[in-house]
């Protein structure tokens, strides 16, 4: 290398802006050092007896280091950018995941969320160029959604099947779907015995056939961590749908990976499988089929997922209504919108009838907010909302607790990690594809406005269609300015939300592996023709019989062979083996106070 050129790379590693982005890459450097050390860093007095003379040579160590780098590395290489990304990307998720026994309050997640956008967009500035030039392949794309969808399933089936494992999944809702999949398996209809305290089948419940598709798997593999892996496997495939989406809008291939990122990392799908399987995880996959196939005006496979979708749940029907809609005011596709609506309007009387002659009901209650007569079911929430506009309005953010932003915080949830691309649309008519969010911000039922639980699964198909429909409006600067926070959302929700219960679970697992295993040794010396009584958490674990009651729901009835009392719970274990004792029955088997079995006389 001649004189010239030498003297071109120094004068280019030590610009000015280089030289202030190394040092502030430096110093986080030293930061993110720190950051591993012992102690809370929310607290005052964390890393106070670090000499500063120890930072100041920290400092430099790094700064000679990344300046090395930077003469080393090509000039069209900003190296600085990268270490300083790199360095506060640890320093922000080591702090999400320490900072208060990783329950980290939503202000602190947007906090340092915000505060390391602000590191993102210096560093997608300096290296823009760079990322212009790269233009990846469908080849690439596939390679990594696959990926992305691989670890989401793989986080997901691990953290609920370790739940399994460490006798953390109730009855309500895991143990119930454990003892249908038994009689699915053995007789072919849903029936289950510790859903309402008597052999009921599921569907007076909740009519949802679409648990038929996991039936052939639990067949082959007839464990309740089937189950939990069958729900991690659907929920994951969701993502080919919305990169498909995307290439049909003509996207590029950075932005169907970045896509693929926020649906991976997305907090509310994942979090939406930790309170084990539910049937609303099939409307993802579904729903965004549905919308693929409807923008590629393939309609016989848009029907059939549009009948997929009103196969999980009586509700769902309300999904594709709002979708008919969209597809008559915004798309002007009169005919199909029509058939559409008609279908969903009629399946949803229909399924409603059905439940409320010859099952338990609607569950209608959920929203008691916006109904004046109990009597009128959810009739009575349309009349409200057709009547009353103004008191809808009132419910938006009122809450059943004393917390009223719980519902703004979980409006923040769900669409930051997705930039906010959901709304940005002038088309009036596109923001019906926002409305379902509104089932679970009008209703008081604390369940459906927490991110926690099951209630997400259609609300984020239609949020993840309304970014792919967007996106092509958009102007780039915006674009990636929003597809950049979306991500950053995502990721840092991820940090704080996901990742530490799954260790949590791990570490659980680990530390009791042997207690686990000789607590299910224990229940296997139950007869499996034996009728059982047993506390929530252990009853998935026997759940594969005919009659298996939860003790929360059966009380102390003496019309069982066997009651198996958890006694890890205090509260429900001391009254209900008082009161067994005194109607006869002994102890069959004991574990270690964990476990007490006793047997009818």
């Amino acid at each position: 290398m001649n004189t010239t050129a030498k003297s071109g790379r120094f004068r280019s590693a030590f610009r000015f802006d280089r030289v202030v982005c190394r040092g502030i890459a430096a110093w986080s450097s030293f930061a993110a050092v720190l950051a591993f050390g012992k102690g809370n860093f929310a607290d005052l007095a964390f890393a106070q007896d670090t000499p500063l003379s120890h930072l100041a040579v920290g400092v430099l160590l790094f700064f000679l280091l990344y300046s090395a780098c930077a003469l080393v590395l090509p000039k069209h290489i900003h190296s600085d950018s990268w270490f300083l990304l790199l360095s506060a990307g640890v320093c922000i998720c080591r702090w999400l995941n320490t900072y208060d026994g990783n329950k980290t309050p939503f202000h602190i997640q947007a906090a340092m969320t915000l505060a390391f956008c602000l590191f993102l967009f210096g560093f997608l500035r300096c290296n823009r160029d760079l990322f212009a030039s790269w233009h990846p392949g469908g080849k690439t794309v596939a390679v990594f959604t696959a990926l992305c969808g691989i670890f989401a399933c793989g986080i997901i089936a691990l953290t609920t099947c370790l739940r399994y494992l460490t006798f953390t999944s109730p009855n309500f809702d895991f143990g119930l779907f454990c003892n249908m999949f038994h009689y699915m398996k053995e007789t072919g209809l849903p029936m289950v015995t510790c859903e309402r305290d008597r052999l009921l089948s599921h569907f007076a419940v909740h009519i949802s056939p679409i648990y038929y598709v996991l039936l052939p798997f639990y067949y082959l593999f007839p464990s309740p961590m089937t189950l939990q892996i069958g729900q991690a496997v659907v929920v994951a495939l969701g993502i080919v749908p919305v990169v498909l989406l995307a290439r049909h809008f003509k996207l590029s291939g950075k932005v169907q990976m970045v896509l693929s990122l926020m649906y991976a990392l997305n907090p509310a799908v994942t979090n939406g499988c930790f309170y084990d399987i539910h049937e609303n995880c099939f409307l993802l996959p579904l729903l965004l089929w549905m919308f693929y196939f409807f923008e590629r005006e393939k309609y016989v496979p848009m029907y059939i997922f549009a009948a997929g979708v009103l196969m999980v749940k009586e509700d769902a029907a309300m999904y594709i209504m709002i979708f008919a809609l969209y597809v008559i005011l915004s798309r002007k596709k009169f005919v199909h919108g029509t058939i559409l609506l008609s279908a969903a309007v009629a399946y949803f009387l229909t399924a409603t009838w059905l439940l409320d002659t010859y099952g338990t009901g609607v569950m209608s209650n959920r929203f008691e907010n916006l109904i004046l007569n109990e009597e009128d079911g959810l009739v009575g929430a349309v009349k409200t909302a057709l009547l009353n506009p103004g008191y809808l309005l009132t419910q938006l953010f009122t809450t059943g607790s004393n917390n009223g932003w719980d519902k703004f915080v979980y409006f923040l949830q769900i669409l930051l990690p997705l930039g906010m691309i959901p709304l940005c649309s002038g088309k009036a008519s596109r923001w019906l594809l926002v409305t379902p969010i509104l089932m679970n911000l009008l209703t008081n039922y604390v369940y459906q406005y927490n991110i926690n639980f099951q209630y997400n699964f259609g609300i984020c198909a239609f949020l993840f269609y309304a970014v792919t429909v967007n996106l092509p409006d958009l102007r780039r600067p915006a674009r990636n300015t929003l597809l950049a926070i979306g991500t950053v959302f995502a990721c840092c929700l991820y940090i704080t939300m996901i990742l530490p219960r799954c260790e949590n679970y791990v570490n659980m697992y680990r530390s009791g592996y042997e207690r686990y295993q000789q607590m299910e040794e224990i229940l296997d010396t139950i007869p499996e023709d034996a009728s059982v009584n047993v506390t929530s958490e252990l009853l998935a674990h026997i759940a594969d019989r005919e009659v298996v009651y939860a003790t929360n729901f059966h009380g102390n009835k003496p019309d069982v062979d066997y009651v198996v009392l958890d006694a890890r719970y205090e509260d429900r274990y001391s009254s209900y083996y008082a009161a067994y004792f005194n109607m006869g029955y002994r102890v069959h088997a004991q574990y270690d106070n964990l476990i007490v079995i006793m047997k009818k006389p």
